[in-house]
């Protein structure tokens, strides 16, 4: 894990406050007792809090180990990836790190590296945060908070029978790496706004199946996905090869693809399919219908099946540990 040195708390709270990405409206950031943020009178703030555990969205050891940038890339992504699914743009974030004592410094150093790597990418301050050790696993808790128009957050409710449903990027076979590397679609996000064609939205963190049940069961509505419409990536295929799950289980069930599932008005769908400009994939996977008629995932040859109960649960799954791969 690189250099030996003891782990100090003094220096490593200096060493984050140095190295810590700013942002305009952060007047005050680590090594106080609370940042200060000057916040914009015609702005909404949405707020998420979010974590990564080891050994249930990264291990250190074994096939798949991450690094410790992985770890920290991971912890700010996630949340910045929630800040996406509302439309907004990341103002800031606070890390509360919990890691083994008999690790050493650079193990840490390196976490917040990545940490602080994904913020710059996407202009938010790291505004302060928290270290404490553990007999436990490592852990990286944040909390991010965002900015976005006045009444103009993307929310899960809104969808409506008629309404097309698409999504950005691949899906499917994360475990692969892509879940230690992804890029929180913010960007994707900020044109979607600026498109303004969305009318419910969230990010595909649980499964495809699993999330769009969340925007169904918010908004009222059923929906009809089509299996042969569905953007499958490259991991996924490589995973059906060597055995590990079928392809559409893998499409459907794995999670950890944070990209955006949304609704567009069958009025708009076109419209948005001419004018995306960005690199990332958009697809349109299906449709919004009737509740009553339920989630439904059409088949190639035509037949009509229950979406099946697909995606992840942190309290259902069987045995324990992290995500099966």
């Amino acid at each position: 894990m690189g250099e030996n040195r003891v782990m100090s708390e003094s220096s490593l709270v200096k060493a984050f406050r140095d190295r810590a990405p700013g942002h305009p409206w952060v007047s005050v950031g680590p090594g106080h007792d609370a940042a200060i943020i000057e916040w914009k009178a015609d702005r909404d703030a949405a707020f998420k809090i979010d974590s990564v555990v080891e050994g249930v969205h990264f291990v250190l050891e074994g096939e798949g180990a991450a690094t410790p940038e992985q770890v920290g890339w991971k912890a700010a992504a996630r949340a910045l990836s929630d800040i996406a699914a509302v439309g907004f743009d990341p103002v800031a974030i606070a890390a509360a790190v919990a890691i083994r004592s008999d690790f050493p410094e650079d193990f840490a150093l390196r976490l917040f590296d990545g940490l602080s790597d994904c913020c710059c990418r996407f202009g938010c301050a790291v505004a302060g945060g928290d270290m404490s050790s553990t007999r436990g696993p490592v852990t990286v808790v944040v909390s991010a908070i965002g900015a976005g128009p006045r009444g103009g957050a993307f929310l899960r409710k809104g969808a409506s029978p008629g309404d097309a449903l698409f999504v950005t990027g691949e899906l499917g076979g994360s475990l692969a790496g892509r879940h230690l590397s992804f890029v929180p679609r913010l960007a994707e996000a900020r044109r979607l706004r600026a498109l303004g064609v969305v009318r419910a939205m969230t990010d595909i963190s649980d499964g495809l199946a699993r999330d769009l049940r969340h925007i169904c069961e918010e908004s009222g509505v059923g929906a009809v996905v089509e299996e042969a419409a569905l953007p499958v990536s490259a991991d996924a295929y490589a995973r059906a090869l060597r055995g590990k799950r079928p392809v559409m289980e893998c499409v459907l069930g794995d999670g950890e693809d944070y990209e955006l599932l949304f609704a567009v008005s069958g009025r708009d769908a076109a419209r948005l399919a001419k004018e995306w400009d960005m690199p990332a994939r958009l697809t349109r996977i299906g449709w919004f219908v009737v509740r009553e008629k339920g989630i439904l995932l059409c088949r190639p040859d035509g037949t009509v099946t229950p979406m099946p109960a697909a995606g992840y649960d942190h309290f259902r799954r069987p045995g324990g540990g992290a995500r099966p791969k």
